[in-house]
């Protein structure tokens, strides 16, 4: 028997996961979802280095499963450990798996939308991949988008991000696009301020 480990992370106002760990080796069947769940998103996460044909059946079970008890959730594809591809095998399985996994959900009569991310734990992708799902469900996030876009206008910075520190996820950022190495930088700036406040708070 298979158990399900769930985690509520609570850093700030803004953001709050609860986060349900199944393992791999659940049978899809098993599965049940809260009819009250108030989840606004659900993240999958495959396994760029494996097999991932199995994984694709059961992301397609699963999204039909989480869509029929709560249409509105959002359903987000962590590749993961691209790490070790080539750039252009990079390319090559994002677009294999998008490919069939939408069409696996067509196949099935189902018209649902996936969102799909490089990610890694080697670098910066995994915090921007999880920024970017929380982006979606912040309702006021284009008032945020607006403010930081004010702020850059008059204080004349190139970028503006508002962090969640403990988790380095951006909440939001002005509307110029999101360019890695500013974002790493910050988080490497973030890691440096916790250190010294350690050190010296």
């Amino acid at each position: 028997m298979f158990t399900v480990n769930i985690t509520d992370i609570t850093n700030n106002s803004f953001i709050s996961f609860s986060i349900w760990d199944f393992p791999g080796q659940l049978d899809d069947r098993e599965l049940e979802f809260d009819n009250n769940s108030s989840c606004g998103a659900l993240v999958f996460v495959i396994d760029s280095q494996d097999d991932y044909g199995e994984a694709l059946v059961h992301l397609n079970q699963i999204v039909r499963k989480a869509h029929h008890v709560n249409p509105n959730i959002n359903f987000e594809v962590f590749i993961h450990k691209v790490d070790g591809l080539s750039d252009d095998h990079k390319i090559e399985a994002r677009q294999e798996i998008h490919q069939r996994a939408n069409e696996d959900l067509l196949e099935s009569g189902e018209d649902i939308s996936l969102s799909f991310y490089l990610t890694s734990i080697y670098d910066h992708s995994i915090f921007e991949a999880f920024s970017k799902v929380v982006q979606k469900l912040i309702p006021q996030m284009p008032i945020l988008e607006n403010l930081l876009n004010v702020f850059i206008s008059n204080s004349g910075i190139e970028k503006a991000f508002l962090f969640d520190v403990v988790s380095k996820i951006f909440i939001a950022t002005d509307s110029s696009p999101v360019d890695m190495q500013s974002y790493e930088l910050c988080c490497d700036m973030i890691d440096v301020v916790i250190d010294i406040s350690c050190i010296y708070g």
